[in-house]
């Protein structure tokens, strides 16, 4: 019989029972039936410890039916006693074979079992593999309190620069995983300078709290390459952190502001910003698409402070982008409308665009 102090669970009228689920209840009604012998009940009253431990004894007779030689002269019956009574890591190493540490890591997988048989393997695997990624895992797995499948899957899906305990503890879920990866790549593309490493020590030190704030953070620090467009005899782009802190004192649009987005906008190429080479403007360009190809849309102009330009300079601006095929577009009315009309009554914010048409 299972113990008195392996009771999981207790109320005020004595244990509360715990009927293992998932793909383990299938396989304890095929071992009672077949034996004769009661092993729900006693493990719905177990501790988690001897638990996981049949649980992962299970796991590997799903995967290779037979016991193993250890056990091979018990009956059945006999195996489903020892269950119940032998030491729960003495059952891990008779199934899964002497790992180090792979009692304890089973241990912590609490008292509902893995999602999948062969998660069990993949355990093992992982900690008895010496190549340097799996050593990494290993590590991860021996400090993770508890232990689940989605875990392993988290493990999976990381780089090897990610697999230290305390950023894989800050992780909740293979999703999360795969967004951190995919981030990385873009950081990665955008800053010449980084590495792996940094990022690493960035998560383990709380980034995970705001995606946007971190990938901003890294952009602010570390960007380099945050515009695919060339420079000319008139514009002149940003693509450096350093220059987009520069200018953002100069013209006063919080351009190196993580909460404003410009800096993620221009290293997802989203948006693009210039200054004009002949006097000082800030040229914003946003790129857009007609669904069969892109093209650059000149979204703002202005002077330093925000200040506005003369409606000639703003003219000339716009004429030279747009023999470089970057369009200025505006909202414009029915030939034979007055402006003034179109203005007064038109539902369109700001109305003032109506007068690029004019202008150009």
């Amino acid at each position: 019989m299972t113990p008195r102090h392996e009771f999981a669970c207790h109320s005020d009228k004595g244990p509360r029972p715990d009927v293992p689920g998932g793909w383990v209840l299938p396989v304890l009604i095929r071992l009672e039936a077949t034996t004769g012998r009661q092993l729900i009940g006693p493990l719905a009253l177990a501790g988690a410890e001897r638990r996981s431990a049949v649980f992962a004894a299970l796991a590997a007779l799903e995967s290779d039916p037979g016991l193993p030689p250890a056990l091979a002269d018990l009956p059945l019956d006999g195996f489903v006693e020892w269950l119940l009574s032998a030491e729960p890591a003495a059952i891990v190493a008779a199934l899964h074979g002497d790992v180090p540490g792979l009692a304890s890591v089973i241990a912590r997988i609490g008292c509902d079992p893995l999602l999948e048989p062969a998660d069990y393997a993949l355990l093992v695997t992982l900690l008895s593999d010496r190549n340097p990624r799996a050593r990494r895992q290993a590590q991860c797995l021996r400090q993770a309190e508890p232990v689940t499948s989605s875990l392993l899957r988290i493990l999976d899906r990381l780089r090897a620069a990610y697999l230290r305990p305390g950023v894989v503890r800050a992780i909740r879920t293979p999703e999360v995983a795969n967004r951190i990866e995919q981030i990385t790549d873009f950081l990665l593309q955008s800053c010449s300078r980084l590495t792996e490493d940094d990022l690493a020590r960035s998560l383990e030190e709380g980034a995970l709290f705001n995606f946007h704030d971190w990938a901003s953070h890294v952009l602010l620090w570390y960007g380099d390459e945050l515009c695919d467009l060339p420079d000319d005899t008139d514009l002149r782009f940003l693509r450096s952190a350093r220059e987009f802190g520069r200018l953002s004192e100069q013209y006063g649009c919080d351009l190196a502001g993580a909460s404003s987005g410009r800096i993620l906008n221009a290293a997802l190429g989203v948006a693009a910003y210039a200054e004009w080479k002949h006097v000082p403007v800030l040229v914003e360009l946003v790129r857009m698409s007609d669904g069969a190809g892109t093209l650059w849309v000149c979204q703002d102009l202005h002077g330093p402070d925000r200040a506005q330009l003369s409606s000639r300079l703003e003219r000339d601006i716009r004429a030279a982008l747009r023999r470089r095929g970057i369009l200025s577009l505006a909202v414009t009315h029915r030939p034979g409308v007055a402006f003034e009309v179109a203005e007064r009554f038109a539902h369109v914010e700001p109305v003032s665009v109506l007068r690029l048409c004019e202008a150009a």
